[in-house]
């Protein structure tokens, strides 16, 4: 997946959830990317802000979203989540000269309203950055399956050099091929072999697999 598919993506959520570090606390906002080009993804704050403050502090952000947090619940009890997708990027960033995000908005019509808050909100003039590098993942989840026959369809992947680990339990040589995990698993995430394999992007880490194996040859999923 490309930046220009990604934004697709990102602007159908629109407001977003930024976050960043502060003294081992996580502090979080509402916010927006409001372009893109092959540097990144670009956001704005004002750099007087607390927030502004700790991006040029500690460069990291992590940000997330869903297209659709409604939750319905039903006559019997339980919850019931419409078809969605949720975007989480964790990344680094880098802050971008005011005389840069002017240039670039010749050009690309994304940024031309930064290039015009710089001028209309000097405060605004040192508070516009990229996200030049990061690991993504998209979660599609339709857990009543209403368009496919599986739940869940989780892409990951980076830009800008980072790396990442696949997504999903890793099934390890042990495996006695007993079907155990298959049939515990409600994500149709399980395929037979010797061993069984997970599929990654049908994943969902619920860990009913693990709890099912009777030889303990399934391990936990690796850190994103």
């Amino acid at each position: 997946m490309n930046l220009e598919t990604l934004y697709e993506y990102i602007e159908k959520i629109g407001v977003m959830t930024f976050s960043t570090i502060l003294n081992n606390e996580v502090h979080s906002r509402s916010a927006h990317f409001n372009g893109f080009d092959e540097d990144g993804l670009y956001f704005r704050t004002m750099a007087n802000k607390p927030y502004g403050r700790q991006l040029k502090e500690t460069g990291k952000l992590t940000v997330c979203g869903i297209s659709d947090s409604t939750v319905q619940h039903t006559e019997n009890g339980g919850v019931y989540f419409p078809p969605s997708f949720t975007i989480r990027l964790i990344g680094d960033i880098r802050f971008v000269p005011p005389e840069v995000i002017i240039e670039k908005a010749k050009s690309n019509e994304l940024l031309k309203t930064a290039a015009n808050d710089i001028v209309e909100y000097p405060a605004m003039a040192d508070g516009n950055f990229v996200m030049y590098r990061a690991r993504v993942e998209i979660y599609d989840a339709d857990f009543e399956m209403e368009h496919r026959d599986h739940k869940l369809l989780r892409t990951r992947f980076s830009f800008g050099g980072a790396t990442f680990n696949p997504a999903g339990v890793r099934i390890t040589d042990q495996c006695i091929e007993c079907g155990a995990c298959k049939e515990a698993c409600s994500f149709k995430a399980i395929e037979e072999g010797s061993p069984y394999r997970c599929v990654p992007e049908r994943c969902d880490d619920c860990g009913s697999c693990i709890r099912a194996c009777p030889v303990d040859a399934i391990q936990e999923s690796l850190v994103f």
